[in-house]
């Protein structure tokens, strides 16, 4: 019944967690905010709780971590995105901790009884506190944010300044500051990582030194296939023009699903593991492909991501990163555990 489909290979997330907890050493913080990066938070929330490995779980807001409580998530949730006045009994009513970065998130959670985490500011200019200490018998832990992890110098500058930070504190359950792409930096002082793309084996850099198995795969049904003669448009624009006689399938997946409009007329997709390419513009429900020499049909699937190419090939052929492709992926795409 549905057109497109996003599976998600369950041993293959797992394998990743094993390989990062491996190579850090420390337990995760699973980073699943924004429906996990657009993957489904829920599903993966769900196939991560039994680990071992995974400490926590970590969303933007309350309203997520809201979510995955009614779901049946039981572990420790953090909500990145600080307070707001009014969410206070939410936290209460639903075991969830606040990571405060702000004099104001303070103030909102005044008595209420409940562990907190601070965030602190070593040079993202983002959320943060920057070097005040904050005296609260609720602290269970610390944080901070790598701004640019391939920036070996500058992200050495930030370790240091949280360590100092570090060091103002005592009893501290949870210190944290690497993501996916520092882990490479094994902070020594610190007692989790918190990560996310990695997860779902999308690398961050090109000689990531954690194996990773590409745990996504997308998919979408051929909707029409026909035969258009040479010099045809192809899509809005006439971005396209046929050079030749060519067989054009019509997939059933957009930019409205997520496939970007920059890649239009750049891009592969995948027909029984053969690269088609894009024709013409993408439109919203529908992308058109070249099937010349293929023998397509109505109904038949083509890949769009998983062992093929990944969300970080594209993203770099659409020009932007993984984290904004992914997040564009529609609730229309039917999500599955395999």
């Amino acid at each position: 019944m549905w057109r497109a489909i996003l599976r998600i290979k369950k041993d293959h997330i797992r394998k990743n967690v094993e390989s990062l907890y491996k190579y850090s050493g420390k337990p995760l913080i699973a980073v699943v905010k924004a429906d996990a990066y657009g993957i489904g938070a829920i599903p993966i929330s769900l196939l991560l709780q039994d680990m071992e490995e995974i400490s926590a779980f970590a969303v933007a807001c309350v309203e997520e971590g809201i979510e995955l409580r009614k779901a049946g998530i039981k572990k420790k949730i953090l909500v990145l995105g600080g307070v707001l006045k009014g969410e206070e009994k939410a936290f209460i009513e639903y075991k969830l901790t606040p990571v405060v970065s702000h004099m104001e998130h303070l103030k909102a959670l005044e008595n209420i009884p409940i562990p907190i985490q601070v965030k602190y500011d070593t040079g993202m200019g983002r959320l943060g506190f920057l070097e005040e200490v904050i005296e609260d018998e609720r602290i269970e832990g610390v944080l901070s944010h790598l701004s640019t992890p391939l920036d070996e110098n500058f992200s050495r500058l930030q370790i240091d300044s949280f360590k100092e930070i570090v060091k103002m504190y005592k009893g501290l359950k949870y210190i944290h500051m690497e993501s996916s792409a520092g882990v490479i930096y094994r902070v020594p002082f610190a007692s989790h990582i918190r990560v996310g793309l990695a997860l779902y084996g999308e690398k961050p850099f090109q000689d990531y030194p954690v194996e990773l198995k590409p745990a996504i795969e997308i998919r979408a049904k051929i909707i029409s296939v026909k035969n258009l003669p040479t010099g045809f448009p192809i899509s809005y624009s006439k971005s396209y023009i046929t050079e030749k006689p060519t067989k054009v399938g019509v997939v059933a997946f957009g930019y409205a699903d997520g496939l970007m409009k920059s890649l239009s007329n750049k891009a592969y997709l995948y027909y029984k593991g053969e690269p088609v390419k894009i024709l013409g513009n993408i439109t919203m429900d529908m992308t058109m492909i070249d099937l010349t020499g293929k023998e397509a049909q109505v109904g038949d699937w083509v890949g769009i991501v998983g062992e093929n190419q990944s969300f970080t090939f594209l993203a770099k052929i659409a020009g932007t990163i993984p984290y904004e492709l992914m997040t564009n992926l529609s609730s229309r795409i039917k999500r599955e555990v395999v």
